[in-house]
């Protein structure tokens, strides 16, 4: 792939595949693009045959292509559930050992690790899988190092276990391609929450040496500032009303910003209401002017700017690419 091109993931879907786990991996992709406006992620679902493949709770999902016609890609991410033992045959290890060559991931979801340790791809490797596999797991496998944390990266290898690591790793591969400040967006959008200032790897959305960017992980103050941005996207106010609302000072309000979210406080501010009207493009019928009264712009014109320079294409744009709904939001 090319450094401008979107980071490619193909999932290789097997019956008896959780959905939950599908959407966890997937969902936070499409929302991290959503709210950054850039094509940072793709993706293509196969099977091995190309057929549809029938989830764990008996929903049929139809595939792209077969896997032999997956091409170019930047992961491989293999998904099973139920009945992984029954998926690996010689053809499958086979496919999957010759795919991953060269990639920059390849990737076990849920019980998918079964299938990527029996292509002989995890030897001498840290691994995790569904708790309720651990044991079977660690017994089949002598030559892997497994683990019961949510997920785990070694090298070019991830396995994940349920779909709280799941998602977790989602949200590590946001922060990778689209930086801390999405990631941590992405993470609200799901009520994702750290519990513990613990920084293990298997633990948290975020390597050791990486600081932890979910709700509990950051400093009062900084929650503070973002509670109030939130709440005051419609009616902005200013920065030093912002520091004032976290107790601090308007210096080190910026210096928060930029050391946890890699952004200054005013562009963060910025994003949130830019994200806001695009939401309102896309959900409602309002006019330009009636967005940028909502999201505390000065005039259609100033939002007009801002919108383009932020998502590479106008409200009218965005609102076009969206399917008509029936009953739209006034």
């Amino acid at each position: 792939m090319t450094p401008n091109s979107p980071f490619h993931l193909s999932f290789l879907l097997f019956d008896g595949f959780s959905n939950m786990i599908l959407a966890c991996a997937m969902e936070p992709l499409r929302a991290a693009r959503d709210l950054s406006g850039k094509r940072l992620f793709s993706w293509q679902i196969a099977t091995m045959d190309g057929l549809p493949v029938v989830s764990s709770s008996r929903v049929s999902l139809s595939a792209d292509l077969p896997a032999d016609r997956i091409g170019a890609t930047d992961a491989l991410v293999v998904v099973t559930g139920y009945g992984a033992r029954d998926h690996m045959s010689r053809s499958v290890t086979q496919f999957i050992r010759k795919t991953s060559r060269g990639l920059p991931l390849t990737v076990g979801l849920d019980t998918g690790a079964w299938l990527v340790a029996g292509a002989g791809l995890l030897t001498g490797r840290r691994a995790t899988i569904h708790w309720m596999e651990v044991e079977a797991f660690a017994e089949t496998f002598l030559d892997v190092e497994t683990r019961t944390a949510p997920w785990e990266q070694d090298g070019n290898f991830v396995t994940c276990g349920g779909a709280g690591g799941v998602l977790d790793w989602a949200l590590a591969l946001i922060r990778d391609h689209g930086g801390e400040a999405l990631s941590f967006d992405v993470a609200n959008m799901f009520g994702r929450i750290a519990a513990t200032s613990d920084r293990s790897h298997g633990t948290a959305a975020y390597p050791p040496d990486v600081p932890r960017m979910m709700d509990l992980g950051l400093p009062p103050a900084l929650q503070r500032a973002i509670t109030a941005m939130r709440q005051t996207a419609d009616a902005p106010l200013s920065l030093p009303e912002i520091a004032e609302i976290a107790a601090v000072s308007l210096r080190t309000l910026d210096r928060m910003f930029m050391a946890t979210l890699g952004v200054p406080a005013g562009g963060y501010y910025r994003q949130i209401r830019l994200a806001h009207a695009r939401a309102l493009a896309m959900d409602t019928r309002l006019t330009l002017a009636e967005i940028a009264a909502r999201t505390g712009f000065v005039s259609a014109a100033t939002l007009a700017r801002a919108y383009r320079n932020q998502y590479g294409e106008t409200v009218g744009a965005s609102r076009a690419r969206q399917p008509q709904r029936s009953h739209p939001f006034a």
